[in-house]
């Protein structure tokens, strides 16, 4: 008998729209067939939950496919976990400089295997609603259109990952062999038609239930796949315009506003500001115990008790526990005039000041212990002697050490941290991978459909409107008194120019393969900028789609539990 614990686990991550205590406590009952429980009103409500949190099975954990082997991120030092790299550092090297990636890299094969089974998820709910009891034909309608969506998105993800991958759109219920793989064009085009099902009128402008699908967010994904498709060989004369067209529906509309500062988008308890269009969400009621967050905090640091010799503990919840997994490189600091843009202070975080004494040199809980001065910034001896008068214990580590520490690059392995993540509420994690942040994960916001739209523009031939929109973007994010200075011309506008905006703006917001990829820089920028790849030397045209997982089948499809197993093609 299929039970219905086949989706338990996905259903307590869901939207927190009943808690994953009353669920288990109401509905877990093992004689109820899922054939009779999900065609149920609150059976399938709870299976599209699960499919709403299929997002944090895909993006809680490290974005390896999406922020290694990129111009402003870099490999870092892998983490030991248990005394073992456990091959993380074989697997982050094949992404990160391309050498050898090869089909079982594990990093690549956990992604695959994620986004197939929230497909699956999306197939089995829409293959059940049109069965369902006791649901108003309207709420039916939603309800599918917001599935049609998931499932797009998934597949946008995939193609652009993969390539050539398998369609799959039925309910699998048993275990299937193969699936055939469609072109590239065949699976935008699939995609295209899935959004296009989805009327204006099913899904609403704002839901009363945070975190649904709107169509804001239909239409940015629209755009972005219009955007992506335009630079293909098999792209349709219009689709920048279409593009175009579609991101200024939602920067024009009444629904969505750009935050009045930069600082402001990723303020602590702002989650669900007017700027955010779509986001995974953590809230912390929803979560099913203390180490169910995810991890977007903890990336792109360092462990401040490992780099230092004196003044952090292990556990300190000051500045909590950050990874070196991925580093940024000088490049990303190099692109911020911090004169006048708010965006380096609000995304970086330059200062540390100790949180344990040590008696032995003087130094005192509070005293500034390391401190990076801006990459743009001249800092001289004199600068360094006279903060040293202020602060004799502090470690100045300046920008020409902002390199790992590993391979014999020479650097420190530390540079300013990404901090504007930064969750106060977090706990310490348990391990190396249960983290904790309960900080939603924006994945589309009003920046980033301004910055689609310049590069549409820019693209359809219309640099002026590029220039506006960039504009806009650039003169929320000025330092008070230099709005005028971030004007961008439509002489300024150019794909590099788009890109060093759109790094400036989403530092660590999962964005940058799949955008250097899009536009047909990855290669060049990478080489130009990323150390390791550089000196691996490695790049061509093969890299720009990952290989298929070993297997070259879909292990998640099939019902995805029998009796508490996942059920799997063999």
């Amino acid at each position: 008998m299929r039970l219905i614990k086949l989706y338990t686990a996905c259903i307590c991550l869901s939207l927190g729209m009943s808690s994953c205590a009353d669920f288990l406590e109401e509905e877990n009952r093992s004689n109820i067939n899922a054939q009779e429980y999900f065609v149920e009103k609150d059976g399938f409500e709870s299976l599209v939950n699960a499919a709403y949190a299929s997002l944090r099975t895909v993006w809680k954990n490290e974005p390896w496919l999406f922020c290694l082997g990129v111009d402003i991120y870099t490999r870092g030092e892998s983490e030991l976990i248990s005394g073992s790299y456990g091959n993380r550092d074989v697997y982050s090297r094949e992404l990160n400089e391309y050498g050898s990636l090869k089909a079982d890299n594990e990093f690549v094969g956990n992604f695959y295997s994620n986004v197939y089974y929230a497909i699956q998820t999306c197939n089995s709910a829409i293959s059940k609603s049109e069965s369902v009891v006791g649901l108003s034909e309207n709420v039916r309608k939603q309800r599918v259109a917001e599935l049609r969506f998931l499932r797009a998105y998934y597949y946008y993800l995939l193609v652009e990952q993969f390539g050539r991958i398998a369609i799959v759109t039925d309910e699998i219920e048993t275990p299937m062999l193969s699936f055939p793989q469609k072109s590239e064009q065949e699976v935008y085009k699939f995609i295209l038609d899935e959004l296009d099902t989805i009327d204006d009128n099913i899904l609403p402008e704002v839901q009363s239930d945070y975190g649904r699908i709107t169509q804001g967010a239909v239409k940015h994904l629209q755009a972005l796949v219009y955007l992506t498709r335009g630079y293909k060989d098999f792209a349709s004369s219009d689709d920048f315009s279409k593009a175009a067209a579609l991101c200024d529906e939602i920067i024009n509309g009444t629904t969505y506003e750009l935050q009045p500062t930069f600082a402001d988008v990723f303020k602590t308890g702002n989650e669900k500001n007017n700027e955010i269009i779509f986001s995974v969400q953590y809230d912390a009621s929803s979560l099913g115990g203390q180490y169910n967050g995810n991890g977007q905090q903890n990336l792109f640091g360092f462990e401040l008790w490992t780099k230092v010799v004196s003044g952090f503990e292990q556990g300190n919840t000051t500045y909590g526990w950050k990874k070196n997994q991925f580093m940024c490189t000088p490049f990303l600091f190099s692109l911020f005039d911090t004169s006048i843009d708010s965006r380096y202070d609000a995304t970086f975080k330059s200062e540390f000041y100790a949180t344990v004494a040590d008696p032995s040199i003087g130094l005192k809980v509070g005293d500034l212990r390391v401190y990076f001065p801006k990459y743009d910034q001249t800092f001289t001896d004199a600068d360094k002697a006279e903060l040293l008068t202020e602060h004799p214990n502090a470690i100045v580590v300046t920008k020409d050490r902002w390199k790992q520490d590993i391979e014999n690059v020479g650097g420190t392995g530390m540079c300013p941290m990404v901090w504007k993540f930064y969750d106060p509420n977090a706990t310490w994690p348990s391990n190396n991978t249960n983290y904790t942040s309960t900080k939603d994960i924006f994945l589309f916001r009003l920046a980033d459909t301004y910055l689609m739209a310049a590069e549409a523009y820019y693209q359809a031939g219309e640099p002026d409107l590029a220039a506006k929109r960039l504009t806009t973007v650039r003169q929320r994010a000025a330092i008070p008194g230099h709005k005028d200075e971030m004007v961008v011309t439509s002489s300024d506008v150019n794909i590099d120019f788009i890109l060093d905006e759109r790094a400036r703006e989403l530092v660590g917001e999962y964005k940058r393969w799949m955008d250097l990829k899009r536009t047909g820089k990855l290669i060049e920028r990478t080489l130009a900028h990323n150390n390791l790849a550089a000196r691996e030397n490695k790049m061509d045209e093969h890299i720009l789609v990952r290989p298929i997982p070993q297997s070259g089948k879909l292990p998640i499809l099939g019902y995805p539990l029998l009796d508490g197993r996942q059920s799997a093609p063999v």
